[in-house]
């Protein structure tokens, strides 16, 4: 029996794993031919290994939208809000596209949590995934409760150890 619907997956929780366990999938769905985007909300620093490697792969178009910064810091939220908009409105735009099969918005809860985002427009762009036939995984620390009611999957990544709980610092190639 064909699926002709799109899935909604939800990665969230305070454990580690949940960018990994999203970006596993858009290389599953790369490597069977689908055209995948990735856009990283609060993520504006081109270190990270994850973003490195997917410039290079020529079925996944990765995306930035944060500022380098941390948002929960002193600074200025204004920015923050501009990029997490922005990344929104790509998010729509790439959905509606008719190019991808699958879209990861990774970190996009973390936005709303941080107060750059409104759960309505995180349900708006389900709405769009679901009325364009594109799979959707959004990532985050916490799953409102008004989006876990329309989505197909969530999987909780649980910490239950970490050396960052030492003072340790993250290590380049295992953490970023």
């Amino acid at each position: 029996m064909p699926n002709n619907q799109s899935k909604i997956l939800c990665f969230i929780g305070d454990g580690e794993g949940k960018t990994s366990a999203a970006i596993g999938h858009a290389v599953r769905a790369a490597g069977h031919g689908k055209k995948v985007s990735v856009i990283q909300f609060l993520k504006g620093k081109i270190i990270c290994g994850e973003y490195k490697f997917l410039t290079k792969t020529p079925d996944i178009d990765i995306i930035l939208s944060g500022e380098p910064s941390f948002v929960f810091g002193n600074t200025p939220k204004d920015p923050h809000i501009k990029k997490a908009k922005e990344g929104l409105a790509k998010a729509k735009e790439m959905i509606s596209s008719g190019k991808y099969s699958l879209i990861v918005l990774d970190e996009v809860l973390d936005a709303h949590s941080a107060g750059l985002i409104e759960i309505k427009e995180i349900s708006d762009i389900i709405d769009i995934a679901k009325e364009n036939l594109v799979h959707l995984i959004l990532t985050g620390r916490v799953l409102p409760p008004e989006i876990s009611t329309k989505v197909d999957l969530i999987t909780q990544m649980k910490k239950i150890k970490h050396y960052y709980d030492k003072g340790e610092k993250g290590i380049e190639g295992l953490d970023w």
